[in-house]
């Protein structure tokens, strides 16, 4: 059986060494017939970019013509050979590796490092005795003088360092990506003059990276070529497909009956408008496979580590003069439920400007906290699965535990939810609500009855009991919270209903009529498949009522 290929980013060694490969080579044609030769193709982390470059570099590179053969045997590409297979001298950067604290000299490192090495392995004529931008121009100089030879530039990561940079020190961000004299700004100036003029040196050019604020900011827009990147054609290049991914799991033996969970923590991402076909993320669902073979069943932890990126980064987007401003809102509606809308998704715009809703909403598109959920008169976005809500959640928990808004006791929270799961018992949901109240800082914070259900869906989400949806449809209907069993040990589940009220417009018979409405809709959504099911396993429903009056429970049932 060959071996799962998870984290492994050297194509010649999985082809080499008997690894598991899903072959992405039909678009190395289309690439080839696409009209423009410098494409820059965005995604969010752990979508195969790396590996995508690698099968590029060994498809073109003119070293590996006499491995054709080995290297791409049984791919699409090896039937449809195209005409510039194995023609390129391949010049490939990986700024991934750039060092924040020492950007300067890190970036010059890594251009001198490349270029040195691409003169060595070709064996051209090229002084490397000069300074790394030098290289590169001797190098575009070389392939104009020799007009026979072909230069194919590979970037990796273009924004990694950049984008780190961005959020610890905007200014210094700035400073190097868009100021006259800055080396990065530089290195693309340098790049530009190889793909313009008669006998232009640079024939291809493919970049990769997570957004397009650096390359705005750089160069006030992509100006060197196309950004391919909501391209309806490339929507499925990175990431797998939903067959892929059964593929992959009858041939690792792993019962089909685990691909809607799967489904449900990995997949779901879209990144073209016209293209409606969802993506699984690569490393996700590579991982899963990995864990699922350790012990013949799921992994305990269904998020990976390393996709648990750490997003309390953003934390400086969120906040204007100290305050909590409107995009912290945005990312607490979008745990609560809901969506949220922008005229387009935005392929130009400004690391430097985030007051600006539609540039903070589109920086969660590309770094794949959200994803396109439909394109109208507007363009709709949602959290895509279950993985990347909880990294939302724990980025929103973090948040408010910062600024002292709001803390719990963790442990306590988790010994009650395991008493719901295996009792029933709703003190939980009294203890979350005791703690709302008490803590003074969040009730400014609290305006209506979406913020407490996005406080409840953050820290109901803490353990690994249950799957946590909001506003899961239900027989024609949409549950507040539905706490689907996750855990095979869960003996009770549970749909939530939340009413709330201004203290202000209360009536006698409020909370009264508020109660016998959740429990007319609960009764609606009992009824559900997906609902009945779980009782036919042997698991017990719980329906819940919870009234708040302002930021407090009054009746719970």
């Amino acid at each position: 059986m060959k071996r799962i290929p998870y984290g492994l980013t050297d194509f010649v060694r999985i082809r080499t060494e008997d690894w598991y490969f899903v072959d992405k080579t039909k678009y190395i044609e289309i690439l080839e017939n696409y009209p423009d030769n410098y494409v820059m193709f965005l995604r969010p982390r752990r979508f195969g970019k790396t590996l995508f470059l690698a099968i590029l570099d060994a498809y073109y590179n003119v070293q590996f013509k006499d491995d054709f053969d080995l290297l791409f045997k049984d791919t699409y590409i090896h039937s449809h050979k195209t005409k510039e297979a194995n023609s390129y001298y391949v010049l490939r950067f990986d700024f991934s590796v750039v060092d924040t604290l020492d950007v300067e000299k890190s970036f010059l490192f890594e251009i001198e490092l490349k270029t040195k090495s691409f003169v060595k392995r070709y064996n051209l004529n090229i002084s490397t005795s000069k300074e790394p931008l030098l290289i590169l121009r001797a190098i575009l100089d070389y392939f104009i003088e020799h007009q026979t030879k072909n230069l194919y530039i590979l970037i990796d990561e273009y924004d990694h360092f950049a984008n780190r940079l961005l959020l610890q020190d905007r200014r210094e961000y700035l400073d190097v990506v868009s100021q006259k004299e800055a080396v990065f700004k530089q290195f693309f100036t340098v790049l530009k003059a190889g793909t313009s003029g008669n006998n232009a040196p640079i024939k291809r050019m493919f970049i990769t990276g997570v957004t397009p604020m650096t390359m705005y900011d750089v160069t006030s827009g992509f100006n060197i070529g196309s950004n391919i990147s909501l391209n309806s054609s490339f929507n499925e290049m990175l990431g797998f497909s939903e067959n892929e991914v059964k593929e992959m799991m009858e041939y690792f033996h792993i019962p089909l009956k685990y691909f809607d969970l799967m489904k449900e923590w990995y997949d779901n991402y879209q990144f073209s408008k016209k293209n409606s076909t969802k993506i699984f993320n690569t490393d996700m669902a590579s991982y899963f496979i990995k864990e699922y073979h350790k012990e013949d069943e799921p992994p305990r932890e269904l998020i990976d580590i390393n996709v648990r990126s750490d997003y309390s980064k953003l934390r400086d987007v969120i906040y204007t003069n100290r305050k909590l401003n409107g995009n912290f809102e945005t990312l607490k509606n979008l745990i609560a439920g809901d969506t949220i809308e922008l005229e387009t998704i935005k392929t130009d715009f400004s690391g430097a400007n985030f007051k600006d809703e539609d540039n903070f909403k589109s920086l969660l598109f590309y770094l794949g906290l959200v994803t396109i959920k439909e394109v109208a008169l507007k363009t709709v976005l949602k959290i895509p699965n279950e993985t990347i809500k909880r990294i939302d959640i724990d980025f929103l928990k973090d948040s408010l535990e910062l600024e002292e808004m709001f803390e719990l006791n963790v442990s306590k929270l988790s010994a009650l939810l395991a008493d719901f799961a295996r009792y029933g018992k709703l003190e939980v949901f009294n203890y979350l609500a005791q703690e709302i109240k008490r803590n003074t800082g969040l009730r400014d914070y609290i305006q209506n009855e979406q913020t407490i259900k996005a406080m409840f869906l953050a820290y109901l989400s803490l353990t690994q009991y249950f799957v946590v949806k909001s506003e899961l449809e239900l027989n024609k209907g949409f549950a507040d919270i539905t706490l689907k069993p996750l855990n095979p040990y869960v003996e009770y589940f549970g749909l939530l209903e939340f009413k709330f009220y201004h203290k202000k417009d209360e009536k006698p018979n409020t909370i009264k009529t508020l109660v016998s409405e959740a429990k007319e809709q609960l009764n609606r959504y009992e009824k559900d498949e997906l609902v009945q099911n779980f009782i036919k396993e042997g698991k017990r429903l719980v329906k819940v009522v919870l009234v708040f009056r302002d930021y407090e429970l009054v009746e719970v049932q």
